[in-house]
């Protein structure tokens, strides 16, 4: 069909020229240089119909330079792009390199890739992560620096090197770079959790509370931010201890620990420090009433401890005395409070009391060596030497440690003393003395027969 309307065109064109060739039959001369020999005669229809072929000729010409010039362009683009895509290849190598720990390999790639694009952040900041990883910081910094030079308000780059500064604990560093990424966009909520973990670091309670406040107006999710109401009550809670230990301030204190147990009352760290405010107010007993009801509230051995102290600090051992024999008698299945009662006793020079008492444990309920050696320190004070002798070799079969533990629950982590907030997972109130699986060993039939012939 194409060619037959060609075809229909040219002879429509043909008859065209024909017709004007009819009506004008006159010939023309045309001179084509100076001078009389210069000079073509020929009809004006030929002139006409040779200006026509010519103009087509130069409209195909013309056509073909463009398709030619294009054709050139797409292959000058096609390079261009076959050679970015081999250079970005190189930089998704240099990121699996990095994943492998092939970091020699990673460096590489990127400094090739740099070479042709030597503005981009985004491969200084994979440089940045792998020279942090090979444990180059020297460079991992140099490399930070770049990519600030080109762009400084990079929020990106900032808080990488603040990442960098907190890893090498440069605090002031790692803080001035956080600030200067939350100042450039005041929703980072990375930067924000990042400043609050280096202010708990350095125990500035009262900033790392403003960061944690503000971390909550930024977020929108739900969990996080439960989580984070947490770590907030935690933080007020260091807060009120500071103005207690430092400042001395019992007032201000105070009402930051009420605070903390209004919103949770299992928050053991913030009855042990409300009860030494109260001590410094000179109301030993109101302290000594509360650290009993949260002790009974929360079961924490860390208040039983706490009171044991101050009893003996303020010349007051009857408290405790009176609040271990209360304990056995509620729960005489608790050896642990037969434990701790006799141990109180040898601190106070109560030996006989102190016999009486542990030898009332089943030899083998503990897991530690912690009976033994209380019963043989016993003995050894009564010159009972045989006694003694026999205790403290069964002491030195254990393999346990003499003193019981604190345990995070959440971590496992642990600690012969304790602490508001674990160290190796930063949880507040989180240290107890675990007894159960870990305190006790699974009773032989033998001493279960004891147990039960003693609790009745």
């Amino acid at each position: 069909m194409y060619i037959i309307t060609v075809i229909i065109a040219i002879l429509v064109l043909v008859a065209f020229f024909e017709y004007l060739y009819a009506l004008n039959p006159q010939r023309v001369p045309l001179h084509y240089a100076p001078g009389k020999l210069y000079v073509i005669h020929n009809y004006l229809i030929i002139y006409i119909f040779a200006a026509f072929l010519i103009g087509i000729a130069i409209i195909l010409i013309i056509n073909v330079l463009k398709d030619s010039i294009v054709q050139i362009k797409n292959i000058f683009y096609k390079r261009k792009q076959y050679i970015k895509t081999e250079l970005d290849n190189s930089v998704n190598r240099a990121f699996e390199a990095y994943v492998k720990g092939q970091y020699d390999k990673g460096i590489d790639l990127i400094k090739k890739y740099l070479i042709n694009y030597p503005n981009n952040i985004g491969a200084y900041l994979l440089l940045v992560k792998i020279y942090k990883h090979k444990g180059n910081i020297k460079e991992a910094e140099n490399a930070l620096n770049k990519a600030l030079e080109i762009e400084k308000e990079n929020v990106t780059a900032l808080n990488e090197a603040g990442n960098l500064y907190k890893l090498t604990k440069d605090y002031d560093k790692a803080v001035f770079y956080f600030n200067k990424a939350f100042e450039y966009s005041s929703d980072d909520l990375y930067a924000i959790s990042q400043l609050k973990d280096i202010f708990i670091k350095k125990e500035e309670w009262k900033n790392a509370y403003r960061m944690s406040k503000l971390f909550l107006s930024q977020s929108k999710d739900k969990d996080i931010n439960k989580k984070e109401e947490q770590v907030m009550l935690g933080l007020k809670y260091e807060f009120g201890k500071y103005l207690l230990e430092s400042e001395n301030d019992t007032v201000r204190s105070m009402k930051r620990f009420n605070q903390v147990l209004s919103q949770d009352k299992n928050f053991v760290p913030a009855y042990l420090s409300l009860g030494d405010a109260l001590i410094k107010k000179g109301k030993i007993n109101e302290a000594f009433e509360l650290w009993e009801k949260a002790f009974l509230r929360t079961s924490n051995l860390a208040i039983a401890i706490k009171i044991e102290d101050v009893s003996i600090k303020t010349n007051h051992p009857e408290n405790i005395i009176r609040f271990y024999q209360e304990l056995i008698y509620d729960n005489p299945e608790r050896w642990e409070y037969r434990l701790f009662l006799g141990k109180l006793y040898i601190r106070l020079e109560m030996i006989d009391d102190a016999i009486e008492i542990l030898s009332l444990i089943p030899a083998n309920i503990f897991k530690d060596n912690t009976l033994n050696l209380l019963l043989a320190e016993c003995y050894f004070k009564r010159g009972k030497y045989n006694d003694a002798s026999v205790n403290f070799r069964k002491a030195l079969k254990s393999s346990y440690p003499v003193k019981l533990p604190f345990v995070c629950s959440n971590c496992g982590h642990t600690s012969y003393n304790y602490s508001s907030i674990c160290p190796s997972c930063n949880k507040w109130n989180t240290y107890n003395i675990k007894t159960a699986g870990t305190l006790y060993e699974t009773a032989a039939k033998d001493d279960e027969k004891n147990i039960s012939s003693i609790l009745r």
